[in-house]
């Protein structure tokens, strides 16, 4: 549900800085043509001002994911909740009060938290993953102009228009679940980067997701549980264990993430 405005501000910055410095670079030698059998796939050439706008684009796309999503959300609630005093009338006449309410209350948390976990699985698995692995490739692309200096201008303007069409390419990556990351570090350093950034992407996105999955859930097992036993404490029970999950798992995400990190650092560094 909640698109993370500061690793998108990231992508941005970072593309921003790859479509800038290219300006100042000269033009590349056109290569001589190759016969159709032998030419490589090329990828799409960077237009003018094409990462900025890719970016908003981007950011179009991904509202058009999350954004229905997130109001069919909204609407559910409002729609159950409008229809609440209904329901409760006509579980009152169990003649159970705390089993009615558990049915009015369930009435509205059960739609809710399935629309709300379709939109924090969306936001999760597609725009999270697409945009970090965009930002880690404008990073480890602008890593990569630092050492060309030592091989003097033309090898500077080689990597700057290498980083700009790599970060193209990886911000109009097709839009899928789950999708295969392309950034490669080329060294000690970048993989070092690139793991810190996924640890902090860790807690940025699945723990942050996860715990908010329980926002949602938590109340709703609460519910579902007083309107199966009319019992409170056990309603609090069952909310509270679904919180504690939540918070379990997304220690263990961060955890993992933070290992992983160090283990990828040592490897790159023996």
């Amino acid at each position: 549900m909640r698109i993370a405005s500061g690793l998108y501000a990231g992508v941005i910055a970072t593309g921003l800085a790859v479509a800038a410095l290219p300006a100042v670079a000269t033009a590349a030698p056109v290569a001589q043509p190759q016969a159709p059998s032998d030419a490589a796939p090329v990828a799409e050439a960077v237009p003018p001002g094409g990462l900025i706008t890719t970016f908003l684009h981007n950011q179009v796309t991904y509202c058009s994911i999350i954004c229905p999503l997130a109001a069919q959300t909204a609407a559910t609630i409002a729609t159950t909740t409008s229809q609440a005093p209904g329901t409760l009338s006509t579980a009152l006449q169990s003649n159970d009060a705390m089993t009615a309410l558990g049915i009015t209350a369930a009435s509205i948390t059960g739609p809710t938290n399935v629309e709300a976990q379709q939109t924090i699985v969306a936001d999760g698995t597609i725009v999270a993953p697409r945009a970090l692995n965009a930002f880690e490739v404008g990073v480890v692309g602008l890593m990569n102009v630092g050492p060309a200096a030592a091989e003097g201008f033309p090898a500077v303007t080689a990597a700057l228009q290498a980083a700009q069409q790599d970060t193209y390419t990886a911000m109009n990556a097709p839009i899928v679940p789950y999708p295969t990351p392309t950034v490669t570090p080329h060294d000690a350093g970048q993989t070092a980067v690139v793991a810190v950034i996924d640890a902090g992407a860790a807690v940025v996105f699945p723990a942050f997701n996860t715990v908010l999955t329980a926002a949602f859930s938590a109340p709703d097992a609460a519910a579902q549980e007083l309107a199966a036993t009319g019992d409170p404490d056990q309603a609090l029970a069952a909310g509270a264990e679904t919180v504690t999950a939540a918070e379990t798992s997304a220690n263990t995400i961060i955890t993992d993430a933070l290992n992983n990190a160090v283990e990828k650092i040592a490897e790159a560094n023996q």
